[in-house]
């Protein structure tokens, strides 16, 4: 073994997570670099699980990006949210990679996504290339990694999708990883489950650990209610890192006998606000909740009995096993006992619900109309919906859990007219797209809460900096800021001498640049567009 080999062996080996040259997929690792997985599958972040890997590279940029495995570039889309500018490349073994938050594509991406933008004059695009227009090649550099879309710091967010159901799987579990630090316990939840239409964390213990020993204060726990479940808190590492991930597995054994088993796989971006069910967020501490509600379609769960929910019936101790793995079989365990001093049980159904979890709602009352669809709520409840004295429309509790938006309508007795198409609804600081009907204005919302309408007829507006460089001279760039005070930026054009040119939004800035392929100079035209038709309009020259 020659030198750059065993340099190239021991530095993939203690890299903070190390990837083999292949695995049984036959893929390869995207980056050629020792790197830190910032992020993992299924890791809990806001609203979402996330859907792959992230490779910080934080303050680099421009990094190379390879294609894992042969295959063809099947979509390429270039957005100034989410994944930003992103690849997808189709394998022939059934998978789908994805390259998210690149700053630029290789040379042929690049080319070939250019003159779409220039054929049909728009920025912000996605494209689907037929498997014989844009073929790569196992280890071929596809683009160079960056900060675009929402990334909050230059890094890769890479993933790997089962091609016919796009869902993502756990990378993982696909790569042979060098791993065997075990996943770590830090606080034990206890959740009430007395009232089934108001679960709550009722304890929460702090977990001490001793070598790999895991362990309460107090060897039993004595609880007031003979119903309750399990939640928990912890991190996972990689080898040579102290970077802490999310834990992939856990199960609950209650008297020896298994009552509960998830594990983060197979997470369908539909299934993605189920994240804001499955866990909850106190103080910073993120905690992986061992039950279910009474509604669910999820992959995650591979064993529940009674949702996870435990009744003791009788006031004896009963032992506990928490079982905590990561994806290459790493376990921690965490034994204790419970007992109640209260045999009540629990109560169910004392509500009468208009609102079910597992069928389609409609209600109309007060002038509103409103249609929840099944699997919307994880739980059946009971939702208020009303015009308060403001005249704002109140539905339902604006802490309760959807999965998915509901629709609902909202009888406008005046309307301005010739404003119809500018008409908005707001809920708290957010703005929702409307449209109005004969009458009725109807929106979306992934959240319940006091909703209102009103009109955006403001534009958005454009400010230069100031110009460093004198006027008529040719410059190689343009860059201003862009903001629009309500329904926010739809598209953007520019145009030099009266040509349309590519440029960029980073609505993380407000900022949109334009590159000229060659120093320009002359007049500019600058047109931004608001989500409801507002539009600005500058000219200038350079």
């Amino acid at each position: 073994m020659n030198f750059k080999i065993t340099f190239l062996f021991f530095s993939l080996y203690f890299s903070s997570v190390c990837f083999s040259q292949s695995n049984g997929l036959g893929f390869i690792y995207p980056l050629d670099r020792d790197i830190v997985v910032t992020g993992n599958y299924g890791e809990i972040r806001p609203n979402h699980f996330h859907a792959g890997l992230d490779f910080c590279t934080d303050p680099v940029i421009n990094l190379p990006i390879k294609s894992i495995g042969d295959g063809y570039v099947s979509r390429i889309k270039i957005s100034s949210v989410g994944y930003g500018r992103v690849l997808y490349i189709t394998h022939p073994n059934g998978y789908v990679s994805v390259y998210a938050h690149q700053k630029k594509y290789a040379t042929k991406i690049d080319n070939y996504i250019r003159a779409k933008q220039k054929e049909l004059k728009k920025n912000e695009i996605e494209i689907l290339p037929k498997p014989n227009e844009l073929a790569v090649k196992k280890g071929e550099v596809i683009g160079y990694t960056g900060n675009s879309g929402s990334s909050t710091g230059p890094h890769l967010h890479f993933e790997i999708r089962e091609e016919k159901s796009e869902i993502p799987i756990n990378p993982l579990l696909v790569y042979d990883i060098a791993d065997n630090v075990k996943p770590e316990l830090t606080h034990l939840a206890i959740y009430s489950t007395a009232d089934t239409n108001n679960i709550t964390r009722m304890l929460t213990i702090p977990i001490s650990k001793v070598g790999d020993k895991f362990s309460l204060p107090k060897y039993t726990q004595v609880i007031n209610e003979n119903t309750f479940a399990i939640g928990f808190s912890g991190f996972d590492r990689a080898n040579a890192t102290d970077n802490k991930n999310n834990i992939y597995e856990a199960k609950i054994l209650l008297d020896d006998q298994l009552i509960y088993h998830h594990q983060l796989n197979n997470i369908s971006f539909d299934n993605g606000r189920y994240v804001n069910v499955f866990s909850e967020k106190e103080n910073g501490t993120k905690f992986q909740k061992c039950f279910t509600p009474a509604c669910f379609d999820i992959a995650i769960y591979k064993n529940v009995v009674d949702n996870g929910k435990i009744v003791l019936k009788d006031t004896l101790p009963h032992k506990i096993n928490l079982y905590v793995n990561d994806e290459k079989g790493n376990k921690s365990n965490l034994t204790f006992y419970v007992k109640t001093k209260n045999l009540s049980g629990y109560n169910s159904n004392i509500i009468k619900y208009n609102v079910f979890c597992n069928k389609e709602t409609s209600i109309k009352k007060d002038d509103v109309e409103v249609i929840i669809k099944s699997g919307t709520l994880a739980n059946s409840k009971s939702v208020a919906i009303y015009i308060n004295k403001l005249g704002k429309v109140v539905i339902g509790n604006k802490d309760d859990v959807l999965l998915k938006a509901f629709t609902f309508s909202i009888k406008i007795p005046k309307v301005i007219k010739g404003k119809e198409d500018k008409m908005i609804v707001m809920n708290s600081d957010n703005c929702l797209l409307a449209k109005y009907n004969n009458g009725w204005l109807t929106a979306e919302s992934k959240s319940f809460g006091v909703f209102s309408f009103g009109y955006d007829s403001i534009a958005p507006t454009i400010a230069f900096p100031k110009s460093k460089s004198k006027k008529g001279q040719a410059t190689k760039f343009i860059s201003f800021k862009v903001r629009d005070h309500l329904s926010g930026i739809a598209d953007y054009n520019i145009y030099l001498n009266n040509i349309w040119q590519i440029a960029e939004y980073d609505a993380k800035s407000n900022t949109i640049t334009c590159y000229f392929d060659e120093p320009a100079a002359g007049e500019i035209k600058i047109e931004v567009a608001d989500k409801v038709g507002n539009k600005a309009i500058l000219n200038r020259d350079l």
